[in-house]
Parts: C-alpha cells; structure tokens; sequence
C-alpha cells in the first residue's frame, strides 16, 4: 500500500531545535521540540557537543514522527533552517576537533585590530551586506583559535558553520547556504561566492570551507550515515536551507500575504525583500531565493526572553501562557495577578516599540502596506494587537504555527518533486490566518 509522502523541515534554533513533518498541503502532521542544552565549560564559553547536537535531532524527529503517525521513510525532503555564526573545526578526516562553538560564545572578547580595521573600511559594507562585525561573529573565534590555541588551529583542515555540518554529515557534499553564510562577514553577495579579501584578513583559504548555495537549492541525497545520525532513510532528496528569520519570513508568505516579516523569538527581528544592497548601521543582507534580489534584516537580542526573564524571577509559580492572559484581563482576580498583568503588559509593550524601529529601518523609507509576524510571540493575539496598534499597520498571522520548519518544508517539497518550484508550493502551502488591524492606522 502506497503512503503519503512527507516532507521534513529542521528549524536549528538557538534556543530550541524543533522537527515539523508537513503533508504537501502544508499541513502540520507532526512537531517534535527539544531544548538545547549548551555546554559552559568557561564563563564565556558557550557550547554543544557534536554527538549532543545529533542526539537532540533525532529526539526530535521521534516524536515528531510519532505524532504525524508516520514513518521516517515517509520522508521525501528535507531541508532546514538554522541560526548564523556557529561552526564546527574538522581535521583531515572530516571528524571534529571541537565542539560546536554557538554564536553565544564570547570567547573572543572584542575584534582584534586587524579584523575591525578591515571591517571598517568602505567596501565591507557593501560587499558583505553587513555594517560591521563583533566578537560574537565566528571570525572572531577563528582568529582566537589561530592566535590562542594554535595546536588545534593546525590540525583543522575544515571550517563548516551549523548549517554547512548538518547538510554534510547526511549528504556528503560540503556545501552549505548562502543565506546564513552572508551572516559570516566573508561573503560577496554581488559575486555569490566567498571574498577573497575577507578570507586573507580572517587567516582562511577557501577550500577549509564549504560551497554556498543559494538558498532552496538542490543538493546529493542522504547517505548511509543518515539513519544513526538523524534516523532519516538513506537516499532522501535534500536542499541547502536558510537563516531561520530568512525562512520562517517565507513560510509566513513573505512577498506573497505581506511585504515585511516581524518575528518575537529569542530576538526581535524586521526583514523585507530588497532588489539591491543598500548599507545601513544595523542592518543585515543576505541573498534571497533563486538569486532574485535579497533579504534585508535588522534585530535587536532583547526579544521573548523579556518574558521567560520575567516569569522566572517574578512569577514561577505561573506560566507564560497564564502571564499572558493577565497581561490581556481587564478585571484582576486579585493584586497578584493584577500586578503581573501590569508588569507583563509593559514587557509587550516594549518590545511592539522596538520593533516599530525595526520595521522603519529595514523599510528604508519604503511603504509597508501589512506585515506577518513570526516567532513564538506571534502566538499571542494580545501580543498580535498591540504590534498591529504600535505599528500603525494590519499584522497578520499565517495558518501554520511553525514557519521555519515550514519555510524549510517547502524547500523540501521542491527538492522532493512535491512541488514544481517554490513559487507552486508557496501557493499550496502558505495560507493565512487573522489580521490585526490597528486602532489607529497610518
């Protein structure tokens, strides 16, 4: 008996890693979630082992798996999206020298001369589509490996970010996306390939690296080491993915329901799609699909964790779904949660004022007729509102709560033969759910 086949998008958070198994429809069969458990073994480090990161995947995948009712060789894609600036070192033999060092490790402290000098100049910005570096960048660390352990240095012949290790443990193509490579500082989007200048300046050659593809684009299968790596089948058809913002923004119908994305995460973050780069102070480029134009994307770190922050230290004997419905109770039960609702209120508040500064930076003067809202945050309709009021434009809230495991989803029904470009499968996959209008439109 024939099954239905599936696709399976990986969402590589920073906080959570999470597993969506999709029907072609788009529908959520199945999500499987797991929070990432980092390593610190120095105040400053921030880590995870790579039989740790596998480990987490394939808890995620199971149950994932287990609530669609299916089968991993019901899988006909996959493809991901992934946080930017975490890497991995390999040795000769492909095995890795360190763990995974997260974008969180602040190992490196700040720039070293050499690095901020280059990233100063005039042509960074327009080359890299970025208007500066910090040590949180994965140069940063390299440099720090060169410079202050440079026995291991010696030994790495590979660099791979977390997208690039994940796309070659199950395939065996070094290849990973453009989309979060852009994020490195050592990308030439007008070239589409690495800059040769950043390379010299970060003490890199260019095959210690992996090919970036643009993102969606078709890479080998899964191979035999699939099945204990991620418990997926050999021979399922694979695509390089994307930024996680870059892809929850197209599983929200970016270009298509809305022209601008806003997501409530573990950062806040604006993104529009823009035909040419443009620098600007905080702002972030990156190529879009197919090589059609690219991303433009602004963040700020303080995001939902302002109410995770809140709830553990003020409230821990309630949940954030309860903090949320006080925030939005116009009669209080009694003082306490009258007080909480007050505090919490104020939190979303907040953050709707940040990121109506988002939005008008990445609009760059541009009108924007209505956003859709990503990330955890968009969840809340409370939440939802008081964005949409803050913001002066309807926000809308796609029908798929997951929209990076369904960005990625739909770079897999491309690669799966699903769908017959991306363009179909937004049309199929993508559908939306509530608007908020705002009480005082712009």
């Amino acid at each position: 008996m024939s099954r239905t086949p599936l696709l399976l998008g990986i969402d590589l958070g920073t906080s959570y890693f999470k597993a969506g198994i999709f029907d072609a429809a788009g529908t959520l069969k199945g999500l499987g979630r797991v929070a990432v458990a980092r390593q610190s073994p120095a105040p400053d480090r921030c880590e995870l082992a790579a039989a740790d990161f596998w480990k987490l995947l394939r808890s995620a995948l199971a149950e994932a798996l287990a609530r669609a009712g299916a089968d991993a060789k019901d899988i006909a894609g996959i493809s991901y999206s992934s946080q930017a600036n975490t890497f991995i070192l390999l040795d000769q033999c492909d095995e890795p020298l360190t763990p995974l060092i997260l974008w969180t490790d602040g190992r490196a402290g700040s720039l070293e001369p050499r690095l901020r000098e280059f990233c100063q100049a005039p042509a960074f910005a327009q080359t890299t589509g970025l208007s500066s570096l910090s040590g949180h960048h994965a140069a940063a660390k390299l440099r720090w490996f060169q410079d202050k352990d440079p026995g291991t240095w010696a030994r790495t012949r590979r660099v791979m970010t977390l997208s690039d290790y994940f796309t070659f443990a199950l395939t065996g193509e070094r290849a990973g996306d453009a989309s979060t490579a852009a994020l490195l500082g050592l990308y030439d989007l007008g070239a589409k390939t690495w800059w040769r200048a950043a390379l010299d300046a970060c003490g890199l050659d260019a095959d210690m690296l992996s090919a970036p593809l643009l993102p969606g684009a078709a890479c080998a299968e899964t191979t035999s080491r699939a099945p204990g790596l991620l418990g997926v089948p050999a021979g399922v058809k694979f695509a390089v993915g994307g930024l996680d913002h870059h892809l929850a923004a197209i599983g929200s119908g970016l270009g298509r329901l809305a022209d601008m994305s806003i997501s409530t995460g573990t950062v806040l973050a604006a993104i529009v799609l823009a035909p040419a780069i443009h620098p600007a102070p905080g702002c972030i480029h990156g190529p879009h699909i197919g090589g059609n134009g690219y991303y433009r994307l602004a963040f700020d770190p303080n995001g939902a964790g302002q109410l995770d922050d809140y709830q553990r230290r003020h409230a821990p004997g309630f949940t954030i779904e309860q903090l949320l419905a006080h925030a939005g109770d116009a009669s209080p039960a009694n003082a306490e949660t009258a007080r909480h609702g007050a505090a919490v209120h104020g939190i979303l508040e907040r953050t709707a004022i940040v990121h109506r500064r988002l939005v008008a930076k990445v609009a760059d003067g541009r009108k924007v007729a209505r956003v859709v809202a990503t990330g955890g945050g968009s969840r809340s309709t409370l939440w939802l509102q008081i964005k949409a009021d803050a913001l002066g434009i309807p926000v809308v809230s796609p029908a798929s709560p997951e929209r990076a495991c369904l960005g990625a989803a739909m770079f897999a029904g491309v690669a799966g033969g699903l769908h017959p470009s991306l363009a179909a499968c937004a049309g199929v996959m993508v559908r939306e759910g509530r608007t908020y209008i705002p009480a005082s439109p712009r």
